[in-house]
């Protein structure tokens, strides 16, 4: 199948882990599209990585996101929920929005580069370069060209939020649909920069929360599929400036949440 992945945020660990994961699934046609959200645009690290990567890459970003100051605006400056970070002595949704712009553009670049080549993805693929996996499978379910219908990996956090968020969550670190799918899925940023705005900042900017939100508003048909992965524990080392190549590839310690994956979702 022809792949066109997704990869928004950061790029840290992609060494150990993306790249043994492209190299092992050459049955498919991979293309990868990164957006990257980092002040140093020009470094060491990144110029390495484009060139190990170069067989798959067709578009890269290195870019600082900003947050709109209307947007910046709206929000309390007593708030200090969980899910914020602290950016010129305000706490905002920073993390998401970028992911969700950077989601964005990967998405738009991609379909940029398939019209302008004459052919179409079968698969947009969200991912992550940190996730640790053996391969892309090659059973990975194509959708059909014509419906909408969003393929979520089966998150973690369906196993035990369920109960609190109500719904089951859809993943925003392995998704896939076809185009018209993942535009409403890579629209996510347009999405809550609505509701900030018609809520006057009370709406809750987290995560897999606001791609649920979106998904289920827009009556996107959707179902969960289970292939396995986890994430490299050491995934945060280079947002501290720490060389992520000096670092062996650790598993993400999930064993204090106290669940029980099953082969495939119930």
């Amino acid at each position: 199948m022809r792949i066109a992945i997704l990869i928004s945020g950061r790029i840290a660990r992609y060494e150990c882990c993306l790249l043994p994961i492209l190299n092992n699934s050459d049955y498919h046609i991979i293309d990868l599209f990164v957006s990257v959200n980092d002040k140093n645009t020009d470094c060491e690290y990144y110029n390495i990585m484009k060139i190990n990567l170069q067989k798959w890459l067709k578009f890269i970003s290195i870019k600082e996101f900003i947050m709109d100051k209307e947007i910046y605006d709206i929000f309390d400056s007593d708030s200090q929920c969980s899910n914020l970070q602290k950016i010129n002595n305000k706490f905002v949704p920073y993390n998401a929005l970028s992911m969700y712009y950077n989601d964005m553009v990967t998405f738009n670049e991609a379909c940029k580069y398939a019209d302008k080549n004459g052919f179409e993805y079968d698969i947009y693929l969200k991912f992550r370069s940190d996730i640790i996996a053996n391969n892309i499978p090659k059973n990975i379910i194509k959708p059909s060209a014509n419906n909408i219908h969003l393929y979520s990996h089966t998150p973690l956090c369906n196993f035990i939020s369920v109960g609190i968020y109500k719904k089951p969550i859809v993943c925003d670190i392995y998704a896939w649909g076809n185009r018209q799918t993942m535009s409403i899925y890579c629209n996510t940023y347009n999405y809550v920069i609505n509701k900030i705005k018609l809520t006057n900042g009370t709406y809750f900017v987290c995560g897999e929360c606001c791609l649920t939100d979106n998904i289920y508003e827009n009556n996107v048909e959707h179902s969960f599929h289970y292939y396995g992965y986890e994430l490299d524990k050491y995934r945060r080392m280079f947002d501290n400036l720490v060389d992520s190549r000096l670092v062996d590839i650790k598993k993400y310690d999930i064993s204090t949440f106290n669940v029980v994956i099953p082969s495939q979702p119930q």
